[in-house]
C-alpha cells in the first residue's frame, strides 16, 4: 500500500461522512485523526488487528496517514491497539509503531450498545480470528455486551465476528443476537 492510496482513501473517506446526517455517530466520525509510522522498515498493514492476519503491505517510516478508530487485538510489544485505516475495516496497523499527530483516535463503534446469547460454550479471542490467543470463555446461554462487529475469519461458514465491551472477541456465529444486530466498527 503506497502512501498515495492512503491519502486518497482518507479523501473519500471524508467526502463519505461530511455528507452523513446520523447525528452524534456523524459528529464522532467527522473527527480527524493522523499518525505516524515509526518502525524501522515500515509499518505492517494487516488484514485483521492481528499478526495473525495477512499483510496487506506496508507505510515507510515517517509518513503521516489517516486513522479512523481503534479497537483491542493481539498484544505487539506489549500494547494491544490496533488502527483502523479508511476507506475500510480491511485494513489495520498496530499502534504501537504509530505515533499520534493530535489527538488518539476514538474507539470503533458508537456509544450504542448490543446485547447477545451464546448458543453453545464460545470462546473469547484477543483478535477476530481462531487463530489468536483465547481470552476465557463463556458458557452457553449467556449475555454478550457487543459493541460492533467486523469480518474475520470465517467461522462454519460465517464471517462474522462480534467486539466485546471487555475488549474481546467473539464468532458471531455462535451468538444469537437480543434485538437490533450491532453495527460494524467503524
Amino acid at each position: 500500500m503506497s502512501g498515495r492510496t492512503v491519502r486518497i482513501a482518507g479523501g473519500v473517506l471524508g467526502v463519505v461522512l461530511a455528507g452523513s446526517t446520523l447525528g452524534a455517530a456523524s459528529a464522532a466520525a467527522a473527527d480527524s485523526y493522523d499518525g505516524r509510522a515509526t518502525a524501522n522498515g515500515g509499518l505492517t498493514v494487516r488484514a485483521l488487528p492481528t499478526t495473525a492476519s495477512a499483510a496487506k503491505g506496508s507505510i515507510a517510516k515517517g509518513k503521516v496517514f489517516p486513522i479512523v478508530c481503534k479497537v483491542r487485538g493481539t498484544s505487539v510489544d506489549g500494547n494491544n491497539i490496533w488502527y483502523a485505516l479508511p476507506p475500510t475495516l480491511g485494513e489495520w496497523v498496530s499502534a504501537r509503531y504509530v505515533e499520534n499527530v493530535g489527538p488518539a483516535p476514538r474507539w470503533c463503534g458508537n456509544d450504542e450498545r448490543f446485547v447477545g446469547r451464546t448458543t453453545t460454550t464460545l470462546t473469547k479471542r484477543v483478535a477476530p480470528t481462531t487463530a489468536a490467543a483465547s481470552a476465557g470463555t463463556l458458557g452457553k446461554g449467556a449475555g454478550v455486551d457487543i459493541i460492533c462487529k467486523l469480518n474475520g475469519k470465517s467461522v462454519d461458514g460465517n464471517k462474522k465476528w462480534y467486539y466485546l465491551t471487555d475488549g474481546r472477541w467473539v464468532a458471531a456465529r455462535y451468538v444469537t443476537n437480543v434485538g437490533r444486530a450491532p453495527g460494524w466498527c467503524n
